[in-house]
């Protein structure tokens, strides 16, 4: 009989674990297209300090990168092109994992001249469960996620996703 009840109690114990990483991993926001986007305060390389809910009323773009990431590395001048022409969204790029020192040379070595924000221990991409990047996240007016994907993007096809997705 006691044979019979340990398989049990295996399956039931890995069946819970599982329920419990299916249903989010302690609760966390889903930051889905739809939900409402989580607030954060990061620094940039020169200590400034932003916080998402300061561009309340307008589109954000949140764009997760980092330096030794070959798509982000593609993807930078399409995003340059984009913070340089496209003045109807606030361009936020999280540098996730990054130390400050190396986003410094980056931004040296690439002449960017982009908002790079330090999310140095990954809390924010925790929040929004970024795994990979890039990944990029569209947010509205009202600081709803409208749109999430991953991979790399275009200035066009960022201008054309909210233009489509973000309400005037």
């Amino acid at each position: 009989m006691g044979k019979k009840i340990v398989p049990v109690i295996v399956i039931a114990a890995v069946i819970g674990v599982l329920g419990f990483l299916v249903s989010g991993l302690g609760g966390k926001a889903s930051a889905q297209p739809g939900d409402q986007s989580i607030d954060f305060e990061l620094q940039d390389i020169e200590g400034n300090t932003y916080k998402l809910s300061d561009f309340k009323g307008q589109p954000v773009v949140l764009n997760f990168f980092a330096t030794w990431c070959a798509p982000c590395i593609d993807e930078a001048p399409e995003l340059e092109a984009f913070g340089k022409e496209y003045k109807d969204a606030k361009l936020l790029i999280l540098a996730k994992g990054e130390s400050k020192k190396r986003m410094e040379k980056y931004i040296s070595e690439s002449g960017s001249e982009l908002t790079y924000l330090l999310d140095t221990k990954e809390d924010i991409s925790k929040d929004y469960n970024v795994i990979g990047q890039p990944e990029t996240i569209i947010i509205d007016g009202n600081g709803v996620i409208v749109e999430r994907f991953s991979g790399p993007t275009t200035k066009d096809d960022l201008i054309q996703m909210i233009q489509e997705k973000v309400s005037p």
